[in-house]
């Protein structure tokens, strides 16, 4: 069964280690933004939205293929973008699955495996490092939780809370991030 599923790309930060707006940085020809809206793409081509805060005026003009949320209050941290993320998703989505914009190895496949373990009802994790985060999946009851996200506390806060039935998925790829400029592999 095929659900209405809404993407929701975080790309708010404002890259203060990386030095400039790590979004627009390049990886095997891409943007790391435009990297994960393309694999987002692949999977869910018209129901994508990115999240931008620091640098709007920079990152967007390179962004294709998604709708953009700017929110202003993007400094309040992670959990507040997820929650602003989530006031601009399609109205009519079942789901929305979260996906960070510097998860460098995250790609549509590992989408699709999680995409295969969603059944409407549950949470789909990605675990890494010996826990669980985003990417992942979560069903429309979750929204409510989601949106009441604030601070620099993301969706791990729900993963642990949550009386929702979670299933994980191993993806090791999704513990590399690009937070320094050395943390960015060669082409």
């Amino acid at each position: 069964m095929r659900f209405n599923v809404a993407v929701l790309i975080l790309a708010a930060g404002g890259s203060t280690r990386f030095g400039s707006p790590k979004q627009i940085a390049y990886f095997q020809g891409e943007t790391l933004v435009q990297r994960c809206i393309n694999s987002a793409g692949e999977v869910f081509p018209n129901s994508i939205t990115v999240v931008l805060g620091a640098h709007y005026e920079k990152i967007e003009p390179s962004v294709t293929g998604a709708q953009i949320a700017h929110n202003p209050l993007w400094q309040n941290g992670l959990g507040g973008s997820i929650a602003y993320g989530i006031e601009h998703i399609d109205a009519a989505a079942e789901a929305v699955l979260i996906l960070l914009a510097d998860q460098i190895y995250i790609s549509a496949k590992e989408i699709r495996l999680m995409v295969e373990a969603f059944n409407g009802d549950n949470i789909v994790a990605a675990k890494y490092s010996g826990a669980r985060g985003v990417p992942a999946i979560f069903p429309r009851s979750s929204f409510a939780g989601l949106g009441g996200l604030v601070g620099d506390v993301g969706a791990k806060k729900l993963l642990a809370m949550t009386k929702v039935p979670i299933v994980e998925i191993s993806l090791p790829q999704a513990a590399v991030d690009i937070d320094h400029v050395e943390d960015l592999p060669t082409q």
